[in-house]
C-alpha cells in the first residue's frame, strides 16, 4: 500500500464507466489515498443523489466526452472532468497525484511541479498555437485527434508537444495536461 497523509478534506471523486470491473478498480486504486473519497461510481454523468464531485473521472471512451462536460458544467461548475485516458502512462503513486491536483485543495496540497516555471510564465513562454496544444491534451485528446481538431499533421502536434514539454521543463503530457487544469488554462 502507497502511504500517504491523511489531511482533513478528502478530495471527491466521481468515477464515471460502464464497465463496472473497471470503476472497481480504479475506486479501490482510489482508496489506497487518504486525500481522496469516491463519492460515487455511475455509468453515466449523472450525479449520484446530491453528490457535487470535485473531479469526475471519465473511464469510458473520450468520444462521449463532450456531453459529460456540458452536462456537468450545468449541475456543478467547479466539476473537473479528466478523461481516464489522458492518465494512461502514469505510476499508481502519479495517477492518484494528478487526481488530487485536479481537486481544489488547501494551499498546503497545490505543489508546483518540480522543474516547471511559475504560473504566470506558462502563459509568457508558451505560443497561442501551444497554448491550443495545451488545452486539447488537457481534454485528453491524442496527436491524432489533436492534429484533426486543429487541421494540423501529425509530426506537427508531436513536436508542439515537444517543444511545450522542453518550455515547460516537463518530461510527460499527463504533467503538461495537469499544470493546466491546475493553473486555469484548460478546464
Amino acid at each position: 500500500m502507497i502511504a500517504i497523509p491523511a489531511s482533513t478534506y478528502r478530495a471527491k471523486v466521481q468515477i464515471v464507466g460502464r464497465d463496472p470491473k473497471l470503476t472497481e478498480a480504479l475506486a479501490r486504486l482510489m482508496d489506497l489515498d487518504t486525500d481522496l473519497v469516491v463519492a460515487a461510481r455511475t455509468s453515466t454523468a449523472v450525479p449520484a443523489g446530491s453528490v457535487r464531485p470535485d473531479v469526475l473521472l471519465y473511464a469510458d471512451d473520450a468520444a462521449g466526452v463532450g456531453s459529460t462536460l456540458d452536462y456537468t458544467r450545468g449541475v456543478s461548475p467547479s466539476t473537473v472532468v479528466c478523461v481516464l485516458d489522458a492518465l494512461r502512462d502514469l505510476t499508481i503513486t502519479e495517477f492518484l497525484s494528478a487526481v488530487k491536483a485536479m481537486a481544489p485543495m488547501p494551499p498546503r496540497h497545490l505543489q508546483p511541479v518540480p522543474g516547471a516555471p511559475a504560473v504566470r510564465d506558462m502563459r509568457a513562454l508558451l505560443s497561442e498555437r501551444e497554448l491550443e496544444v495545451v488545452r486539447l491534451v488537457a481534454e485528453g485528446l491524442s496527436n491524432k485527434e489533436i492534429s484533426s481538431r486543429l487541421s494540423l499533421s501529425d509530426k506537427t502536434v508531436k513536436n508542439h508537444i515537444s517543444h511545450i514539454l522542453a518550455k515547460l521543463n516537463l518530461t510527460a503530457r499527463t504533467q503538461v495536461a495537469v499544470m493546466a487544469l491546475r493553473v486555469g488554462i484548460a478546464r
